[in-house]
């Protein structure tokens, strides 16, 4: 079932299950002409997904699954909108929860160590452009599969209590359609990191693996790295892990 209300002219649906609400998103931007923003919730996701394609657990009311669209009429850096993203959903958990929220980059929202959200940009340029944001929030305890239960938390278990979920949800979109200045998200992104100074395992898209030290989060968003040996790199897409 669907259900759609408008707030401060925002269009808002909401699902109890759909495949992702990223997907909804795309649908709608095939089917409307309207250029306004608008936001897509679903109490469960039967193929929510994550960066390169990987699935995100998505178990019927155990999360907040929420994606917005913005229309654009020029090229989007999909970094910068996703360092945006990932401050204001930190601000967010911290008001409802008073959990302190960190930022692995590029996407993921880590608390006590493990990851709690998981955020997901894309888009398409042109005339009729646009970028979605998916975001999605583990919020109460349930069962993870054995390969998530070592690296994942709750915002249930890291507060000790039931987060109100309209709360949260009413607060991220109003964070969401403030305007800032991308200078100070990405100055607020760098003091949240979590991964600044530290040692890494860097795996890129074609599959090499190799330990480095994180020296910097560039203005343009990318991942400066010294590997062994002193050089070097520059990060643009690439996933990440803390070394202990």
């Amino acid at each position: 079932m669907k259900t759609e209300r408008v707030v401060n002219g925002i269009r808002i649906f909401n699902y109890d299950i759909t495949d992702s609400t990223n997907q909804r998103a795309k649908e709608y931007v095939r089917e409307e002409s309207s250029r306004a923003p608008a936001v897509f919730t679903a109490e469960e996701q039967s193929a929510g997904r994550g960066r390169r394609g990987r699935s995100f657990d998505s178990a019927k009311g155990a999360g907040l699954y929420i994606s917005f669209l913005f229309r654009v009429n020029e090229d989007f850096d999909a970094a910068k909108i996703t360092v945006g993203a990932a401050v204001k959903t930190c601000r967010v958990i911290e008001s409802v929860s008073g959990v302190d929220a960190g930022i692995k980059w590029v996407n993921d929202i880590f608390v006590s160590g493990r990851k709690l959200a998981g955020i997901l940009t894309e888009g398409e340029m042109g005339d009729a452009g646009y970028v979605i944001c998916g975001i999605g929030i583990n919020l109460y305890e349930r069962e993870f599969p054995d390969e998530l239960s070592e690296v994942v938390t709750t915002l249930e278990r890291e507060c000790g209590k039931r987060v109100d979920k309209e709360l949260l949800t009413a607060r991220l979109i109003d964070e969401f359609f403030k305007p800032e200045d991308a200078e100070e998200l990405l100055s607020e992104y760098r003091r949240r990191s979590v991964i600044l100074g530290r040692r890494v395992e860097v795996r890129k898209i074609l599959g090499e693996v190799y330990p480095a030290t994180v020296i910097e989060i560039a203005d343009d968003g990318a991942l400066m790295v010294e590997r062994d040996g002193g050089v070097r790199e520059r990060l643009i897409s690439a996933e990440v892990s803390i070394k202990a």
